[in-house]
């Protein structure tokens, strides 16, 4: 409601949206609001901070947030005893079903499986095997906040306190033990720099192009054991897709299988071949009103396309808003004026 303003694009959006999720619906047929929803969200956030026209308001956003998760992960990671004796996390899995209560290990205690890295530590390995969830359930979103709040620093140089936001996503990064969130900084910042010379059809083309890749991999490999690390992610999410039938790659399919770590397949699953087409195709083609906003919606981009290999937390609201009202709010937001110098007399 406080997104959509006076302009009839967003009516618009959502009505052809809500048109095309509800006859999903009726050829499938199975009512899915999880689906709407899930797809609503980055609509909704984005359109939240495009009418905020501020890119401040997301400065403070960013750094609040920030703050938050960097000292409720040092709580966590400094007095682990102490915090699940509040916040444990194992026990909200098994009381919602995700978890039987036979599948508790004692090794991870009050955590939840991914709490404890099983191999060595990648970042610091001093820091021993704890993964820090933080203000989450679990320590990759942790990473993938991290991440998010690195991107949205690089990108505004005048931004007040940009160093503080950046240390925060980097401390989150490094708390969670995020390999995905230290492997998306480096990328967004090649992506940062390389963003004036690629051309606006190279990033619409991406996620296609790696959705190609990933089906041709997982219809040629026979490889079928893999490991927990980003070779043997890739091998998931290829399989994942390759087990899609015709019917699901067009969001037609009744059955709702597993496919949360890999967004490409949940996102086929959910709403079908054109529909990703459609909203990505909104997302590179929403204007911006400097040349920084495409410096940053690129980085966006590289995120999630790297993100969708892993995970479908893209629409998860618990990271995925402050990403989309950035995303929302930088393109609303031409670049400041240069400040007037003035001549010695």
């Amino acid at each position: 409601y406080l997104g959509l303003g006076r302009n009839a694009a967003p009516y618009l959006l959502l009505a052809i949206f809500l048109s095309y999720a509800a006859m999903l619906m009726a050829m499938r047929p199975l009512i899915d609001p999880k689906a709407v929803r899930d797809f609503l969200i980055p609509v909704a956030f984005y359109l939240l901070g495009k009418s905020c026209n501020d890119p401040r308001v997301a400065d403070r956003a960013a750094l609040i947030s920030g703050i938050i998760v960097v000292v409720f992960g040092l709580f966590e990671f400094l007095a682990l005893d102490l915090y699940v004796t509040y916040f444990n996390i194992i026990k909200y899995y098994v009381a919602r079903g995700t978890v039987a209560p036979s599948d508790v290990s004692s090794q991870t205690g009050a955590l939840f499986a991914s709490g404890l890295r099983p191999d060595s530590r990648t970042l610091l390995p001093f820091l021993g095997p704890h993964r820090a969830s933080s203000v989450f359930l679990e320590p990759i979103s942790t990473g993938n906040f991290g991440a998010i709040l690195y991107i949205w620093a690089l990108n505004r140089p005048q931004m007040a306190k940009r160093w503080l936001t950046m240390a925060a996503g980097m401390t989150a990064i490094v708390l969670s033990d995020s390999r995905f969130g230290a492997n998306v900084c480096i990328v967004a910042t090649v992506a940062y720099l390389a963003a004036p010379i690629t051309p606006r059809f190279v990033w619409l083309a991406a996620p296609f192009v790696m959705l190609i890749g990933f089906a041709i991999y997982g219809f040629v490999s026979a490889e079928v054991n893999w490991q927990n690390n980003f070779a043997g992610r890739m091998l998931w999410t290829s399989r994942l897709i390759t087990s899609l039938s015709p019917a699901a790659v067009f969001g037609l399919s009744p059955d709702k299988p597993f496919l949360s770590d890999s967004g490409y397949a949940y996102s086929l699953n959910q709403i079908g071949l054109f529909g990703v087409i459609g909203f990505w195709s909104l997302f590179i083609f929403a204007p911006e009103k400097s040349p920084r906003a495409w410096r940053f919606k690129v980085c966006v981009a590289t995120y999630i396309c790297l993100l969708m290999i892993v995970s479908d937390s893209v629409f998860s609201i618990k990271t995925a808003a402050l990403l989309w009202f950035m995303t929302g709010a930088s393109d609303a937001a031409g670049d400041p004026e240069p400040v007037a110098s003035v001549e010695p007399a």
